[in-house]
């Protein structure tokens, strides 16, 4: 299973927030930190701000903060909210399956089995607990990003 970049831009929003909890903190410093799209995150801070996750605050004192209650939120619950869809194989979705072989398929309890185990690694852990090394993560933070290598043709 591989996270959606919307995902990974969230968990990374949210262990920045929670490594800088003493003030608000802009996309755009995110963004500069983590070397990712500021469009693309700008978008992911307006989902968990309207998930209640986050509080926005507009103007000169403006950013974004962690709301109260998310370091202690499952991290499990921030990926459910953030994924399109947990579905793993085509037979997952009821509406628009058309595998033949559902009704004796031996994969498909398999497959559901691997994401119940992966949710529940990612929902015995809190927001807090992903970034419980505030020095640490600061440290890289703070340090001069090397620039992008040239993609090769």
């Amino acid at each position: 299973m591989q996270l959606t970049t919307h995902s990974d831009y969230a968990l990374r929003l949210l262990i920045y927030l929670t490594s800088h909890r003493a003030r608000k903190v802009s996309t755009k410093e995110v963004a500069s930190a983590y070397g990712i799209s500021l469009n693309h995150l700008t978008k992911v801070a307006k989902s968990l701000t309207k998930a209640g996750w986050l509080i926005s605050a507009r103007g000169g004192g403006g950013g974004l903060m962690l709301a109260p209650h998310t370091p202690e939120t499952r991290v499990g619950e921030i990926v459910r909210h953030t994924e399109y869809t947990c579905d793993l194989a085509e037979c997952f979705n009821i509406a628009g399956n058309q595998c033949p072989i559902t009704h004796v398929c031996r994969l498909k309890p398999l497959l559901y089995r691997a994401r119940k185990a992966f949710f529940d690694v990612l929902d015995a852990v809190t927001v807090q607990e992903i970034a419980r090394n505030p020095e640490e993560l600061n440290a890289v933070f703070e340090s001069p990003r090397p620039k992008p290598r040239a993609r090769r043709k």
